[in-house]
């Protein structure tokens, strides 16, 4: 029997060592969800507590073989491993290595002089704790004992289930890359390190989930991110103690800074343009294995209403699109709402013709404003939830349905008037307008259910009161520290230069202050001369 103490100290020693050979780019495990388990010297007995922990799964496999005369064994998940690379790691290992000079190894030392002379080419970590071993393992990575040696090796040999790359789906363009993200992790961060080749920027693992062992990447450049912030996004993904990460919006939502608001704080995109772009002012990117969507903070609420493709369109007309998606916000968040107050309270507001105009189309309605407005809403998110859940065959048919049967026989039975048609039309069409931003559309939705009631208990004093409350509320948020509402609260004017309107690329020259760390300077390009004349051609 092992003295308790000296059992401890030993596993503290194992501890040490681990965190010392686990190199910088090594995935954190957090959290550790059981003690340190030491690996056995004996093959057999390690091969014996696998089993155990894999009995009744099918689809692990355990290969034995020999390098040089000394027993050894490899464990993988079948269909995530790619033959051609563990092929040409078995044939390295079983044919190549030369059996005098592996007898000269000792056995505790023979992981890493294989690891140095025999495999160079490939991906490995050390390993000598048997949970990471089994993490591994599930991980879809190939894990290697051999006999007499008391530590593992890990394999990058992983070849995960792959679907090809298509263009972006929520945030397709007319201009600029066509290129997206996909459920491989190390491709996501390929895609990002091709358009950044800059040594400064980093990327630290982390593995989170009990059972999902999910490899979450942490991307930033070290000059342009403030530290304060990666320490913050640290700590939060190490606070990290749940089940399963299957997606990165498990992530963000567990990450935020609020948990109960209608604004997205934390950005995601499927574009490794824009998530480049947002490296390059100071922000990070968290890339989670098995999620075509990269998470970006932090969040400014400006950034929702601004799509890939203002950065390759002309400045001015940037502008004009972009003051369009400003009042497509207004109208989407209040048209409904205000229509009710009107008609409801302050019918002296409405033009004489216009008054005749929706009393007579209101003749036949037996509902008041506010019942049949919240009629055609709830209509409309009906309609909305069934065209996006359907499949895309069935879809089409829906739309027809729902626009032209639906309502046109809703007005003709007298249901519903032409006016409050075209008004919660006119609400729809603004909503799918606000640029990139379809999770701050499906917040504005609720945002006009909310607007529709106050207007329809105060008129249009209950309708700046709650606008008042949303103001607020949002000047109040903040994203890993940083004001939401900023450049316009706090008001920075030499930061507006890409809020409603885009300034040409020669004279955005800074970074946003309030995100980027010590290099503040994005840009010294001058500005576009003409041409000197040239005398000969000159009259």
């Amino acid at each position: 029997m092992v003295p308790t103490a000296a059992k401890g100290e030993r596993t503290i020693f194992f501890r040490r060592k681990a965190l010392e050979n686990r190199t910088s780019s090594g995935p954190k495990q957090v959290p550790l969800p059981h003690d340190f388990e030491e690996i056995s010297s004996s093959l057999k007995e390690n091969e014996e507590r696998l089993r155990h922990e894999f009995a009744n799964t099918t689809d692990i496999v355990f290969r034995q073989f020999y390098v040089a005369g000394i027993g050894c064994l490899a464990v993988w998940v079948d269909g995530l491993i790619n033959n051609r690379v563990s092929h040409d790691i078995f044939r390295s290992l079983m044919l190549d290595v030369p059996r005098d000079e592996v007898r000269k190894v000792a056995p505790r030392e023979l992981v890493d002089w294989l690891n140095q002379h025999c495999l160079p080419f490939y991906s490995t970590s050390r390993v000598i704790d048997m949970v990471e071993l089994k993490r591994w393992v599930l991980m879809g990575k190939m894990v290697m004992l051999i006999d007499g040696c008391p530590v593992g090796l890990m394999l990058d040999a992983e070849l995960p289930p792959l679907r090809g790359m298509t263009e972006p789906v929520l945030e397709s363009v007319v201009a600029g890359p066509r290129d997206s993200f996909l459920e491989p992790l190390r491709i996501n961060t390929a895609l990002i390190r091709s358009r950044l080749g800059d040594v400064r920027l980093k990327s630290e693992n982390f593995i989170l989930g009990r059972r999902s062992n999910t490899l979450v990447t942490l991307m930033y450049v070290e000059d342009l991110a403030r530290p304060s912030v990666i320490d913050e996004v640290r700590e939060r993904i190490k606070r990290v103690d749940i089940d399963g990460i299957l997606d990165s919006s498990v992530l963000k939502e567990i990450i935020q800074d609020r948990p109960y608001t209608l604004f997205p704080l934390i950005k995601t995109s499927e574009r490794p343009d824009k998530v480049a772009a947002d490296l390059l002012e100071g922000r990070f990117a968290i890339i989670v294995d098995g999620s075509p969507q990269v998470l970006t903070a932090p969040t400014l609420f400006q950034e929702f209403l601004q799509t890939a493709e203002d950065y390759y369109m002309n400045p001015v007309a940037t502008w004009l699109i972009r003051m369009l998606r400003y009042l497509a916000l207004l109208v989407a968040s209040s048209l409904p709402g205000f229509y009710v107050a009107i008609t409801t309270f302050h019918q002296e507001m409405i033009p004489i013709p216009l008054v005749f105009s929706i009393a007579g189309a209101r003749e036949l309605v037996p509902f008041p404003a506010f019942v049949e407005a919240l009629v055609m809403l709830v209509t409309f998110e009906l309609l909305w939830e069934a065209g996006v859940r359907l499949p895309r065959v069935v879809g089409a048919a829906v739309n027809i349905v729902g626009a032209l049967i639906l309502g046109q026989a809703a007005v003709q039975a007298g249901l519903v008037s032409q006016a409050l048609v075209i008004v919660i039309a006119g609400a729809a069409i603004c909503n799918f307008a606000l640029g990139s931003g379809y999770e701050l559309a499906s917040g504005i939705r609720l945002v006009r259910l909310v607007v529709l009631l106050a207007g329809a208990v105060l008129g249009l004093y209950g309708i700046a009161l709650c606008f008042l409350a949303f103001f607020i509320h949002m000047v109040g948020l903040r994203s890993f520290g940083v004001p939401y509402m900023a450049p316009w609260a706090p008001l920075r004017l030499r930061e507006m230069k890409d809020a409603v309107y885009r300034a040409p690329w020669w004279d955005i020259k800074a970074r946003p202050e309030l995100i980027a760390g010590e290099d503040l300077t994005r840009s010294q390009t001058p500005p576009p001369q003409a041409p000197k004349p040239n005398p000969r051609t000159s009259p």
